[in-house]
C-alpha cells in the first residue's frame, strides 16, 4: 500500500457516515449544467490560439459537405464552442437542458436559434442538419448511444456526426481525480459511472459510426499545457466545477474534500506548487452514408 492510501485509511470516516446517514440510495442521472452556469466559460477556457485552432478545424470540416453549413450542436450551453463557429460564417442551431446556460448563451448577443430539449429526444425534423456536432457532453447522459442515434437522425445523408472532446494526459491533476473516486468508493458512495470517460464516448461512437457512416476520421486539433495547483483542484471539488464527480452526492464532496487535502499535500509538498496538465482537443467526423 502507498504513503498516499496509507494516509488515506487513516483518516475519519465520521463525518462521511454522518453526511450519508438517513440518505436514500443514490441513482446516478443527469446533472444539469445549470450549476455552474456563472463560472462555466472560466472554468473550461481554452487557450486563445487553441480555440482559434478548434473552430478553423470544424468550420473547415463542415464546409467540406456544404457551402453553407447549418449545423446543430447537441448541449450548446454558453455557446463556447458554437459563438465563434457563428461569428465564423457557420449557420448554428442548438439544443439544451439547462436554461441557466442557455441564457449565459444569449448573453452573448450571438444570431444563434436555441431550443430547450432533451439531447436524447431531439425536437427537430430528420434530416434537416448538414451537421452535428457534440462537445464535452455524451459523459454526462445515461445512454450515449441514444444520444448519438438520435443526433444521426437529424442529419441529412451524406451529412456529418462530430463529438469533440478534451483528453488530459496523465499527472497530479488526474491523479487527484482518481483519489477522489476512490475515497468517493470508500465512503459508500456509488462507483464511477465509466471506467474512462473518454473511452466509453469513443466507443458509443464508433458504434453508430459503424452502424451508418461512409468514412469516419479522427484527429487531434491542438495540444496545450494547462496550469493548476492542488489548491486550485481541491476548491474546484469543493465547488462541485468538475462535472466528472457530480454523481457523487453533494453532502459527501466536503468529506472527500477534507480527506484529499492531506494526501495532495503528501503527493506534491505544497498545495500552491505550480503543476501542470497535458491536453489535447480531439475531433471525431463521421459522414453518414
Amino acid at each position: 500500500m502507498s504513503k498516499m492510501s496509507v494516509l488515506m485509511s487513516k483518516m475519519s470516516r465520521g463525518r462521511a457516515r454522518e453526511a450519508l446517514a438517513g440518505s436514500t440510495p443514490v441513482v446516478v442521472e443527469r446533472r444539469s449544467f445549470d450549476r455552474i452556469a456563472d463560472v462555466y466559460d472560466r472554468t473550461r477556457a481554452m487557450p486563445a490560439e487553441v480555440a482559434a485552432a478548434t473552430t478553423t478545424a470544424i468550420s473547415h470540416t463542415v464546409r467540406a459537405v456544404a457551402s453553407a453549413p447549418r449545423v446543430l450542436e447537441v448541449g450548446i450551453g454558453t455557446g463556447r464552442i458554437a459563438v465563434p463557429l457563428a461569428e465564423a460564417g457557420v449557420g448554428m442551431v442548438g439544443v439544451d437542458v439547462a436554461t441557466g446556460m442557455l441564457a449565459r448563451l444569449r448573453e452573448k448577443g450571438a444570431p444563434i436559434p436555441v431550443v430547450v430539449g432533451d439531447a436524447a429526444a431531439l425536437p427537430f425534423r430528420t434530416r434537416s442538419f448538414d451537421a452535428a456536432l457534440l462537445v464535452h457532453v455524451l459523459h454526462l447522459v445515461a445512454d450515449p448511444l441514444l444520444v448519438l442515434r438520435a443526433a444521426r437522425a437529424v442529419v441529412r445523408p451524406g451529412g456529418l456526426l462530430l463529438v469533440g472532446r478534451t483528453e488530459h494526459g496523465r499527472g497530479p491533476m488526474s491523479e487527484a481525480l482518481d483519489l477522489v473516486w476512490r475515497i468517493s468508493a470508500e465512503l459508500g458512495a456509488p462507483a464511477k459511472p465509466f471506467a474512462d470517460w473518454n473511452a466509453a464516448t469513443t466507443a458509443a461512437f464508433a458504434t453508430v459510426a459503424a452502424e451508418s457512416c461512409a468514412s469516419v476520421e479522427e484527429r487531434t486539433i491542438a495540444r496545450w499545457t494547462e496550469p493548476s495547483s492542488a489548491r486550485r483542484l481541491l476548491d474546484g471539488f469543493a465547488a462541485r466545477t468538475y462535472s466528472s464527480t457530480w454523481a457523487i452526492p453533494d453532502a459527501l464532496m466536503p468529506v472527500i474534500v477534507a480527506r484529499l487535502a492531506p494526501a495532495l499535500g503528501t503527493l506534491l509538498g505544497d498545495l500552491d506548487r505550480p503543476i501542470d496538465g497535458d491536453v489535447s482537443f480531439v475531433l471525431a467526423a463521421g459522414r453518414l452514408s
